[in-house]
């Protein structure tokens, strides 16, 4: 089987591995997709150990579908369409043994193309911070990022009836896209100062809600505290590998704010509830979508992503 591995600071090579043996009461999945995924782009790009690597084959892919190759379990037949859900991040390659539980059911009959399923996983993900906050209806919420995380935020937020919905990001063909997620208004923070635009769209009261949906940078993670109204909350999506990120408390202490963190969607009620959302249109993923290319160009994909070449938002890999 087709596998990747990271072998060396940004650099994966492909090999050929054995496929996996399916035991009973597994399954054994054939992916025909994966996507990159903004979390996945550290791991690829920050200089580690050099005795950790190689890392592991498939590591840190997570978002992935693909074809019941093998069962041996009584729930699934050969040849279902599936969502899957690896435990180890390691979807980057081509075959999967896993217990049942780790896949979901997707419509044989569906119209969708593959790359709108795919974007299951990364909802159920957004979804999960969405019913963890306070309720969006009728309040300015600010969105920080504008990757892929922030355009499905968008979506979710503005289908929750929110007063407003802003948006922030460096790039403009990402604020472009996220006026078609639904964003009410956009902010440039290269060309615009954020809190005077913030002040200005909610007539000084500033956001009841703060997404950071950006990650890696301390001082958008601070931009947060400072963009909040007193008394307002403050989600943090976007993953800092930072243990002491340096955050402005004295902000956050004396503004009164309400933090909560978010990062593990639960499989049973998360992603169902996205699959939903995408197969009645409720949230449309394709405006996000801007690359799929073979899976054996997974290096070219990364180097992508983290120079957003070529206006990339959404990068899949298909097998």
């Amino acid at each position: 089987m087709r596998a990747a591995r990271i072998v060396s600071p940004a650099r994966f090579e492909i090999t050929d591995d054995p496929i996996p043996d399916c035991p009973d009461g597994a399954v054994r999945i054939k992916l025909k997709k994966a996507a990159i995924c903004g979390s996945d782009l550290p791991y690829f790009s920050v200089s580690y150990n050099p005795a950790s690597y190689p890392f592991p084959a498939g590591f840190p892919g997570h978002e992935c579908l693909g074809v019941i190759e093998a069962s041996r379990s009584s729930q699934w037949k050969e040849g279902d369409l599936v969502m899957y859900y690896p435990t180890g991040l390691d979807a980057y390659k081509e075959y999967h043994v896993n217990d049942p539980a780790r896949v979901q059911k997707l419509p044989e009959n569906s119209n969708l193309d593959l790359n709108v399923l795919l974007m299951t996983q990364l909802l159920g993900a957004v979804a999960h911070c969405v019913f963890r906050i306070d309720s969006p209806y009728n309040k300015n919420v600010v969105i920080l990022g504008q990757g892929p995380v922030g355009q499905l935020f968008t979506s979710l937020i503005k289908n929750a009836g929110a007063r407003s919905v802003i948006t922030v990001d460096p790039l403009d063909t990402r604020l472009n896209i996220s006026r078609q997620m639904g964003a009410s208004h956009i902010i440039n923070p290269s060309t615009e100062n954020v809190v005077e635009r913030v002040k200005e769209i909610t007539s000084g009261n500033m956001a009841d809600i703060v997404i950071e949906a950006f990650g890696q940078n301390v001082d958008v993670i601070n931009s947060s505290f400072d963009l909040a109204r007193h008394n307002g909350q403050v989600a943090f999506f976007g993953i800092c590998l930072d243990e002491s990120p340096g955050l402005n408390f004295n902000v956050f202490f004396r503004k009164e704010l309400r933090m909560i963190a978010s990062v593990g969607p639960d499989l049973t009620m998360d992603y169902p509830y996205a699959l939903d959302m995408i197969l009645k249109g409720v949230v449309d993923v394709r405006p996000m979508l801007t690359h799929d290319m073979p899976f054996e160009e997974i290096q070219k994909g990364f180097d992508m992503a983290v120079a957003r070449d070529d206006d990339a938002v959404k990068i899949v890999l298909s097998f």
